[in-house]
C-alpha cells in the first residue's frame, strides 16, 4: 500500500480549499441580516357584530393586506411581506435603514405607518401595526 501519494493529494486538496475559501471572504463583502417582525391588528374586522370569521375568511382579509418595506429614500420597494391569519409578519433583511408601510387596501388607514426603521444586524426590530379598516 502506497500512503505517500494519498497524503500528497490530501495536502494539495486542503491547500486548494484554504486558498479558495480565503478568496470568498473578503473584508466588507459579507452581508449581516437583521429581523423585522410584528403583529397587525385589524379593526373592525366585520361590518356587523358578532364577528365570527372562519380561517378561510381570515386568510382573505389578512391576505389582501401587505407590509411594504421601502428603501430609506422610498425610491424602491425592497420587499412585500404577507400577514398570517393570526396577524403576524416577519422577514430578514440586510442591516440598514428602511421605511415600513402598508399597502392601504380599500379604506385602510394606520397611525403607526409609515415609519423609518434602522435594522441592525443580528437584532430583532418589532413594529406592531393597527390598521383601521373603515368597515
Amino acid at each position: 500500500m502506497n500512503v505517500k501519494p494519498m497524503k500528497h493529494i490530501g495536502l494539495g486538496a486542503a491547500l486548494f480549499l484554504i486558498i479558495f475559501i480565503s478568496g470568498c471572504f473578503k473584508e466588507g463583502e459579507s452581508t449581516i441580516y437583521g429581523t423585522i417582525n410584528g403583529k397587525v391588528s385589524l379593526s373592525p374586522m366585520c361590518a356587523d357584530e358578532p364577528c365570527d370569521l372562519n380561517p378561510k375568511e381570515l386568510e382573505a382579509i389578512y391576505g389582501a393586506r401587505k407590509i411594504i418595506i421601502y428603501s430609506s429614500d422610498t425610491s424602491e420597494v425592497v420587499l412585500e411581506v404577507g400577514i398570517s391569519i393570526e396577524g403576524n409578519y416577519g422577514t430578514n433583511l440586510p442591516e440598514g435603514e428602511y421605511i415600513l408601510d402598508i399597502n392601504y387596501y380599500e379604506n385602510d388607514i394606520s397611525p403607526d405607518v409609515p415609519v423609518k426603521i434602522a435594522l441592525a444586524g443580528g437584532f430583532i426590530t418589532t413594529i406592531d401595526i393597527i390598521i383601521k379598516t373603515g368597515l
